[in-house]
Parts: structure tokens; C-alpha cells; sequence
């Protein structure tokens, strides 16, 4: 009985760890450490899908990691604000090329 209750804590302590340790957009959307941020970004035109896309704060400033995979659905656009918890992407809007923040 001991043994069942101790690997049952070092399986929850495994995953506890793997979800702050491994960035990706599954443990990303679960890590309550992790705020859901707006950023702004320049995609390719006549695509729906953004890989490794670099994206910018409100002020301009690049973020210290890319976003692996965004989603779209306007290929003819290609300023987008993305609502995001690091790699998890809740959602993006496409705005005009005045609304984008000057990168530094």
C-alpha cells in the first residue's frame, strides 16, 4: 500500500514538474504561471499557416522565444494581434498595418 501511494506522488510530482519544465502549447495552456499575453506580428501572405513566428510586445519589443505554429484564416492579410500563453494560441485577430507596433 505504501508503494502504491508513493508512486502515485512521484507521478504527480513528475507532471507537476513536465508542465513548468516542457514549453510546449499543451503544458502552456494548463501552467497557471503563465498570463495570457496579446503580441503582434508580420506573417507571409497567401498562407494560412505561420510557423516560428517572432513576435512583438506592445512597446516593440521582440519576444525572447518564437511562437511555433499560429493558425489563420486570411491568406490576403498579414499583421496579426495574437492572444497567447507562450506557444498556446487562444485566438488571432488581423489588424491593419497601422495598428502594428514599430519593432525596436
Amino acid at each position: 500500500m505504501k508503494k502504491l501511494f508513493y508512486s502515485i506522488i512521484g507521478i504527480i510530482a513528475l507532471a507537476i514538474v513536465a508542465l513548468v519544465v516542457i514549453p510546449n502549447q499543451y503544458t502552456d495552456y494548463f501552467n497557471p504561471h503563465i498570463k495570457m499575453e496579446t503580441d503582434y506580428a508580420k506573417v507571409p501572405k497567401n498562407t494560412q499557416k505561420y510557423y516560428n513566428v517572432q513576435a512583438v510586445d506592445r512597446n516593440g519589443r521582440k519576444l525572447t522565444y518564437k511562437i511555433m505554429y499560429v493558425g489563420g484564416y486570411d491568406p490576403t492579410q498579414e499583421y496579426i494581434a495574437i492572444h497567447h500563453k507562450r506557444q498556446y494560441v487562444k485566438l488571432i485577430e488581423y489588424i491593419p498595418k497601422n495598428k502594428m507596433p514599430k519593432s525596436n
